[in-house]
């Protein structure tokens, strides 16, 4: 990290569970930055909270109260007026740190309020140890470089959003994003992240349209290995369609299962509503 003698330009924050195989790398991608955050799960169970002190980060153990308020108790430790927020799963390349610290020396990182307020970084998925290229959700751009005061992410547990007060510009150069280490582990996080969506969308009130539900998988599929040409990323890009479309059905049965056992919530919504 950069050593300076005043406020940090720039802080990089992280969220972070048991990720000691991979935070080490995710760190040393971030040695441009003048100030680096780690808020790590409370109910982490292995070398990440070392690691991260080790690399001289800030580090914060917090109960885990979801993403976005995770998130943001990373943004409030950070002393940097521009901050960085990425996952430990996600590296940076040396493209992208060379556009970020260039886009920070000029004037469109400046306070005025015409500034952008925020940046769209794109993400490219690796899957099975290749850059899918196409498909649905391989390439995102999700603002995640941002003003510190005037940017802060929603309190959703999942899906959070960064909500920004000000114009939103975008970076061309992409953020890799390693979500998953094998399918044991996409396994593993649908299991959970199906949950917290499903519970979600109880409490918004909607329902799963079961009978429709086959069709709606299976056209889940089709769009992400067919139309949007997944083929083409080879056997990478067909699993990544064919478990997309699993984590779709299993957060609408996870969905209906708590009508059926009368633990969603109230209001009536669409049915089927994503």
């Amino acid at each position: 990290m950069v050593e300076t003698g005043r406020p940090a330009r720039l802080s990089v924050t992280f969220v972070v569970r048991d990720e000691e195989d991979r935070l080490g790398e995710a760190l040393s991608a971030v040695s441009f930055a003048d100030e680096v955050v780690v808020v790590v799960d409370a109910a982490s169970r292995d070398r990440s909270e070392a690691i991260a002190r080790e690399a001289g980060a800030r580090v914060l153990v917090r109960e885990f109260a979801g993403f976005g308020p995770q998130k943001n108790a990373a943004a409030e430790a950070a002393t940097g007026p521009w901050i960085l927020s990425i996952d430990a799963d996600e590296v940076v390349p040396e493209e992208l740190a060379r556009e970020i610290r260039s886009l920070l020396a000029s004037p469109a990182a400046g306070p005025d309020g015409d500034a952008p307020a925020a940046f769209r970084v794109p993400i490219r998925l690796v899957f099975l140890g290749r850059v899918l290229r196409f498909g649905r959700d391989t390439l995102v751009r999700p603002p995640r470089l941002y003003r510190k005061d005037r940017a802060r992410f929603s309190d959703a547990p999942v899906h959070e959003r960064l909500v920004v007060d000000g114009p939103v510009g975008t970076l061309r150069s992409p953020l890799l994003h390693r979500s998953y280490r094998d399918v044991t582990h996409y396994l593993e996080k649908l299991d959970s992240y199906t949950s917290l969506s499903a519970e979600a969308k109880a409490r918004a009130g909607r329902r799963t349209k079961v009978p429709l539900l086959p069709l709606r998988v299976s056209w889940d599929f089709v769009d992400r290995a067919f139309l949007r040409l997944g083929f083409l990323d080879g056997l990478p890009g067909l699993v990544w369609a064919a478990l997309s479309a699993t984590s779709t059905l299993v957060k609408y049965l996870k969905l209906e299962e708590r009508r059926l056992t009368g633990r969603g919530g109230g209001g009536e919504g669409p049915e089927g509503a994503t």
